[in-house]
């Protein structure tokens, strides 16, 4: 696959497919328009059917795991995700002929166009994958650092898409004959001229946070001069793994001096009226949804339906936070404020129902719509964790810089926590989001929420 480096080329990606979606849709029903008796009604012919089998194509690629932009997916593991993938939508266009009478007698007739759009998707994908495997951008680690060894790690782990990790140049002789996690330390920094010229490489990351007196300062501007990019270990890390490492070297100066973390008044009023419309929407359509839940949980557990709790939302602003209830009344009476557990003992029978689906979220719509919260952001935080996190974690109060979301890029990727080592983690996502937000990186988390609510594991 291409070497994705921003979320816009992911949507590009999605994009692409969609069209190609189309476009063989269309091909196809335009055949058929020479057989009328196979067609039951010309409402086939119209766009929007097009698009509905579009984006019935799109989610299933989306659910497959198919627009994981930050790993390789080998030809072989692409064919395993790609049938579950054709068997998911051909299902859920079945489904739809239950309702739409001109999809019922076509049913089978879409195996073909389903076959080539997969076909076509699986090869440009193989050979998008053969590209990149030949065209890597080869790394050279400067620095044996704690940040290094989570770079290599992830390199190992999702084999970098685009990226081949020749080796490191240490700061130390006694690591100069060492292997550092089965990636060859290549020699000391002083001898950068000759790693060079021994090696084929594109780009130098320097992850050495301690550089007064070690750094190859004029080696580093002779290798830029000679087009060999030269980053810094933070900014690789962020591209590699979409987030932004936090630890104590890291400066204020760095926020300060990097591009993005600048949101535009124009962007939040289309977000703010963005909330608005979906959570009214969304809120006159699962009314009947949301009647429901209530006289479940009342019939389940003595208590209210609703649970109200105090988080932390934009500039520090304390607002109360809708949920269904999942938990006995009164839960904390004897515990305290405590962080969430994975299989709470406090959760009753149907709140552990609704927590798998996260139908105790649906309530926060209402915040939503107050203006409390947007769709997507980093999730609202207690008070007092607030307070511990601001203490154990530092830049932790720049995620309340944007307003909280029903779900965010945290979530999405770290889907739980339930400590302060947790809180830092999902700090990282979230700074990287405060940094990138825009409507296709919000557009993206939805969809991401989306596969997680239907295949995910719930909390």
């Amino acid at each position: 696959m291409f070497s994705i480096k921003t979320t816009s080329g992911s949507i590009t990606i999605v994009l692409a497919d969609a069209l190609l979606s189309y476009v063989v849709f269309w091909l196809f029903l335009f055949i058929l328009s020479s057989h009328p008796e196979w067609l039951a009604s010309d409402s086939l012919y119209r766009h929007h059917t097009y698009i509905i089998f579009t984006l019935i194509i799109i989610l299933s690629l989306s659910f497959a795991g198919f627009y994981s932009f930050r790993e390789h997916i080998y030809p072989f593991e692409m064919l395993k995700q790609i049938i579950p993938a054709f068997l998911l939508s051909f299902g859920a266009i079945a489904t739809l002929g239950l309702f739409i009478k001109g999809i019922t007698l076509l049913q089978w007739r879409l195996f073909p166009p389903l076959g080539i759009i997969y076909s076509l998707v699986f090869i440009l994908r193989t050979f998008q994958f053969y590209i990149l495997s030949k065209n890597r951008e080869r790394i050279l680690i400067l620095g044996a650092t704690d940040q290094s060894r989570e770079i290599i790690k992830e390199a190992r782990s999702k084999k970098l898409r685009g990226y081949e990790i020749v080796g490191i140049a240490t700061s130390r002789e006694s690591e100069v004959k060492s292997v550092f996690q089965d990636i060859p330390v290549l020699g000391h920094m002083d001898q950068l001229d000759n790693i060079l010229r021994d090696n084929a490489i594109n780009s130098i990351v320097v992850t050495l946070r301690d550089r007064r007196g070690k750094l190859p300062v004029r080696e580093l501007l002779k290798s830029k001069m000679a087009n060999i990019t030269v980053q810094e270990g933070v900014t690789f890390y962020e591209k590699v793994k979409r987030k932004i490492i936090i630890d104590e070297f890291l400066k204020p100066s760095w926020f300060i001096f990097e591009n993005g973390f600048c949101h535009t008044s124009l962007h939040g009023s289309i977000k703010r009226t963005q909330g608005v419309t979906v959570s009214f929407i969304l809120l006159s359509i699962l009314s009947p949804v949301l009647i429901l839940v209530c006289v479940l949980i009342k019939l389940d557990s003595p208590g209210p339906f609703f649970f109200l709790q105090e988080r932390i939302g934009l500039n520090g602003t304390i607002f109360n936070l809708i949920k269904f209830r999942s938990m006995t009344h009164e839960a904390e009476s004897r515990t305290g404020p405590v962080f969430a557990q994975k299989n709470d003992p406090r959760v009753t029978r149907v709140g552990r129902i609704i927590r798998k689906i996260r139908l105790d979220e649906i309530p926060q719509l209402i915040n939503i719509f107050k203006g409390d919260m947007d769709m997507v952001g980093p999730r609202p935080e207690r008070p007092v964790f607030v307070k511990q996190l601001r203490e154990s974690v530092p830049y932790y109060e720049l995620r309340h810089t944007v307003r909280p979301g029903l779900t965010g890029w945290a979530q999405v990727n770290y889907p739980y926590g339930a400590s302060i080592e947790d809180g830092k983690e999902k700090l990282q996502y979230d700074l990287y989001y405060v940094k990138h937000f825009s409507w296709h990186m919000d557009l993206l988390i939805i969809l991401l929420t989306i596969k997680e609510v239907l295949f995910g594991g719930g909390r």
